[in-house]
């Protein structure tokens, strides 16, 4: 009985420690499955009104692949403006949340709360804060470029002469920033950035196009970036906004192209446009532009200048608007001139003023402009400067004064070095480099009497930021 006593009570204890095993093993998945979920932690802490698709690292323990998470302005259960996009379990103690923080979000703190399908839950408090978008400050100088568009907006007076740059290529990308030069010679000379008003369109970045300014508007036309544009923009300087040409089947505009000449003849009330690169071939059209009405024509008689691109152009009193030089796809840079009488182009014959006989200068990516004191006898004449002399990108350094007279219904031009040439220094705003590189744009200052270049290009591409003044 003894011995079998024994057995029995082996036996009852066998049986007692299985079952105590088959507990524990129960027991065990229901343990893990009620483990506390905290939330201690989050990277980044904080973000920006505005924010989209921000991934938050929360950290933590108890996560399982179930986790949800939500964002609550701290105390509370409102959303605050933090909407969770997407929830990612990478172990335990860490998911990543994907965020958006609305433009509007709650400036708070946050509390995240972590919720796993068992119905556990976790939350860690202000772990996390949205802060205000910091505003940006305006720009006080302008970006280095090339190729942009400049020009007066044909003011007499210090008060109304300002000088118009919009746009270029800045080592090579297009950009499409709008400035104004104002007091142009003197030391309250200033550039001012002209932000798009909100709720507002304004062009996209582009170079090489057609601008033109006059009678409190200015016009940009074409131009290219990654493709040649076709559009027509009207800038007004009085609200100082942008409106687009709705050109399309019913309302006319140029084709698309790049390296337009364009000027204001105020004599007509229209913006003049010539020629131009449409990336397939050179262009020997011509436009005119009404801003008011917002109109462009096209029109044919005289003589057709020859299909060129980076030609300049400028309205010259008495005569009409004055087109000189450009190149072709030939690498061919002209030295001839016409002029456009309001109804069609004619030649202009030129000549050099010069003790030792020399030939018109061929150039391209110059500018022109009307200088009413300027010339031998200070009596008015058309400047023509900076520009290249050959598609090299070889700088032109002269300065020349060019004036007409008119012999049996021709006009004829008299070119006239400028000696001593202008002398010029760093406007007061720009770094301290006094010169004018190969392809910086010019815009005469009326008002002052004061040549005002900015940019141009080095050989390797990469663009120039200097203002200079030459007088």
């Amino acid at each position: 009985m003894e011995i079998h006593g024994e057995k029995v009570m082996n036996a009852w204890k066998r049986t007692v420690l299985a079952c105590l095993s088959l507990l524990v093993l129960g027991l065990a998945p229901v343990g893990a499955a009620f483990a506390q979920v905290k939330v201690t932690a989050a990277t980044p802490s904080s973000a920006y009104q505005g924010t989209v698709s921000l991934d938050v690292v929360v950290s933590g323990s108890g996560f399982d692949s179930s986790a949800r998470a939500e964002y609550f302005v701290s105390g509370t259960t409102s959303f605050g403006g933090i909407t969770v996009k997407k929830v990612v379990f990478r172990k335990s103690t860490e998911i990543v949340t994907t965020i958006d923080v609305a433009e509007g979000a709650v400036l708070a703190n946050f509390d995240i709360q972590v919720t796993l399908d068992t119905g556990r839950k976790g939350k860690g408090t202000t772990l996390f804060a949205v802060k205000a978008k910091p505003t940006d400050s305006a720009p006080t100088y302008p970006p280095a470029r090339d190729s942009h568009g400049f020009t007066s907006n044909g003011g007499m007076t210090t008060g109304t002469s300002r000088l118009y740059m919009f746009g270029g290529n800045k080592d090579g990308t297009a950009i499409g920033d709008l400035w104004v030069y104002a007091n142009a010679g003197s030391s309250g000379a200033t550039w001012t950035y002209i932000p798009v008003p909100s709720g507002t369109s304004a062009p996209s970045a582009r170079a090489w196009l057609g601008w033109s300014c006059g009678a409190g508007l200015c016009v940009a036309a074409g131009g290219m970036s990654t493709s040649y544009k076709a559009e027509t923009w009207i800038f007004n300087e009085s609200t100082r906004t942008w409106s687009q040409v709705s050109c399309g089947r019913r309302v006319f505009c140029p084709s698309a192209r790049a390296g337009s000449a364009m000027a204001y003849d105020p004599a007509h009330g229209v913006h003049v446009l010539f020629g131009g690169d449409s990336g397939m071939a050179l262009l020997a059209d011509t436009y005119t532009f009404n801003a008011s009405t917002k109109t462009w024509k096209q029109l044919s008689g005289g003589v057709t200048p020859p299909p060129r691109y980076g030609a300049a152009a400028a309205f010259v009193p008495t005569v009409g608007v004055v087109m000189f030089g450009g190149a072709n796809n030939s690498l061919t840079v002209f030295n001839d001139m016409y002029v456009w009488n309001g109804t069609a182009w004619a030649p202009v014959a030129s000549v050099v003023n010069s003790s030792t006989p020399r030939a018109v200068p061929a150039l391209w990516n110059h500018s022109t402009a009307w200088d009413a004191q300027g010339g031998p006898a200070g009596t008015g004449a058309l400047i023509v400067a900076g520009g290249l002399v050959d598609t090299g990108w070889s700088q032109n350094s002269e300065t020349w004064y060019v004036t007409f007279a008119s012999s049996s219904g021709a006009w004829q031009s008299t070119w006239t070095l400028a000696s001593p040439q202008p002398g010029c220094q760093a406007a007061v705003s720009s770094p301290p480099e006094p010169i004018v590189h190969g392809g910086a744009r010019m815009a005469y200052d009326l008002a002052a009497g004061v040549q005002v270049f900015f940019g141009g290009r080095a050989g390797n591409g990469s663009s120039y930021g200097n203002t200079v003044e030459c007088r």
